[in-house]
């Protein structure tokens, strides 16, 4: 048995889709660790539900309850069945201490996050729903572009209802945005409604397109 198992076996737990890990306003002590599987995160504004971000493989949340010991700022939300990590704050304590190499790739992750958090606030500000779609889809690939040195197209596994609710969108626009991409060659998607693949420079050469058309037509 690797490291790894023992870890896993130690720490790991299994999740259901549709789970709900913890809830915004909910006492945080545990940390998470993404092994297998997507968790949504999301907050509740106005009784409006914004999802905030989806994270896969890799990805670890969580972690700022078990810092500042105050409650959790958004909600967890599986949405497929999920291999996790979690970790007590006394093993997260114990890593912090130990393994410099943790301490550095959380405040990593947190200065990403923070720039994310920016980047966000600007895209739900635009208002026309195929920018919107676009400069959000384009967000998401930068995270998938730092695992491949292709510098001109990402793999990437998004559906698209996970989509809309980055954008706080309906299913309809949705859709109509995705359809036009792929036939401006920006996408590619399988039958079972994911996108699977992203070329970065049609995307951005199709988010300046959408620009200039939205200032030309007003």
């Amino acid at each position: 048995m690797n490291s790894e198992q023992e870890i896993y076996e130690k720490y790991g737990r299994e999740y259901q889709t549709g789970e709900v890990i913890f809830k915004e306003g909910d006492i945080g002590n545990e940390m998470y660790i993404i092994q297998v599987g997507k968790v949504k995160i999301s907050k509740q504004i106005k009784d409006v539900e914004k999802v905030l971000t989806i994270l896969g493989p890799g990805d670890f949340f969580g972690e700022m309850a078990i810092i500042d010991k105050d409650v959790r700022s958004a909600t967890a939300t599986v949405l497929e069945n999920s291999k996790i990590l979690a970790l007590t704050t006394e093993v997260f304590e114990l890593h912090m201490q130990t393994n410099p190499k943790i301490v550095k790739k959380i405040l990593k992750n947190l200065t990403m996050r923070l720039r994310e958090a920016n980047q966000q606030i600007a895209i739900l500000m635009i208002k026309e729903p195929n920018r919107l779609i676009a400069s959000t889809l384009l967000l998401q690939a930068a995270k998938y572009k730092q695992n491949t040195e292709n510098e001109v197209e990402v793999d990437m596994e998004i559906s698209f209802q996970e989509l809309g609710q980055l954008c706080s969108l309906d299913e309809e626009k949705t859709r109509t945005a995705i359809e036009k991409m792929v036939k401006a060659k920006v996408l590619r998607i399988q039958s079972n409604n994911q996108i699977v693949g992203i070329n970065l420079v049609n995307l951005e050469k199709y988010i300046k397109y959408l620009e200039m058309k939205e200032q030309f037509d007003n």
